[in-house]
């Protein structure tokens, strides 16, 4: 084989294109392709090194003619010869510890090997039904942040009762992004005269601000805050859903 066949084995066992090559080894594409339209003669030195020093090649390997050049790497060839100077029991064993080495490094590392893993506070005072309680400073236990936990969630709390079901059950955990920005029927975590609530949000034209439970069997548990009222409503945050609640039917 000549340097450009030997070239196409090369990247064929790779998996790569020219284009490939070329980003891996820093070597321009054109140079790449100039080595099979207008011959590899005065090919730069310093391009076999780089080609060599990629593949895990010789130097002799790539630029010799012939079926006989050397396609191992001196490093490897090292490793050859002891390896047919070991038992087969040697044999087995260093195979094992390969494969098992190439495994480990094929396979992604989870997060917590990786030491990548985060954690998300979940806060854990809640009050009566439809209530929760995320301020600042309170109890809270860290809840590792994994693919049950929705992007853009910055903590969790606990809902108690029943008045947010079947959307949120008595118990379960809700996520939630802190932001006072929210449109009509997005459910919040809201603090209203000195009470923490997790309710849907609506707003009419005329400031007016409602805070509905979604189970509608406890209406009871709505809030209606007039603009007129002069009581301040602080959101603490939009709770993450899979979808959108209907509004209820009044």
């Amino acid at each position: 084989m000549n340097f450009t066949e030997k070239l196409d084995v090369l990247m064929a066992r790779r998996g790569i294109t020219r284009g490939g090559l070329s980003r891996q080894t820093g070597i321009p594409y054109t140079t790449i392709v100039e080595f099979y339209d207008k011959g590899y003669e005065n090919i730069k030195l310093s391009n076999v090194k780089k080609l060599a020093d990629y593949f895990q090649v010789s130097l002799e390997y790539l630029c010799r003619d012939g079926e006989d050049g050397r396609y191992l790497s001196p490093e490897a060839e090292e490793l050859v010869r002891k390896f047919n100077a070991l038992s087969e029991q040697g044999r087995k064993i260093v195979t094992d510890v390969t494969d098992g080495l190439l495994q480990l490094e094929t396979e992604p590392a989870s997060e917590e090997e990786a030491g990548t893993i985060t954690y998300i506070r979940e806060y854990i005072t809640p009050a009566a039904a439809g209530y929760a309680s995320p301020a600042e400073g309170e109890d809270y236990v860290l809840v590792p942040r994994d693919k049950a936990v929705p992007r853009g969630a910055d903590f969790a709390v606990r809902i108690a009762g029943d008045s947010m079901e079947p959307y949120i059950l008595d118990g379960s955990r809700v996520y939630v992004k802190r932001t006072n920005d929210l449109d009509d029927g997005d459910v919040g975590v809201f603090f209203v005269n000195g009470d923490m609530k997790c309710k849907q949000y609506v707003e009419d034209h005329m400031g007016n601000i409602y805070l509905f439970s979604l189970n509608r069997e406890r209406s009871d548990a709505d809030v209606e805050i007039p603009a007129s009222s002069g009581i301040t409503v602080l959101c603490f945050g939009k709770v993450l859903l899979p979808k959108r609640p209907p509004l209820p039917t009044l």
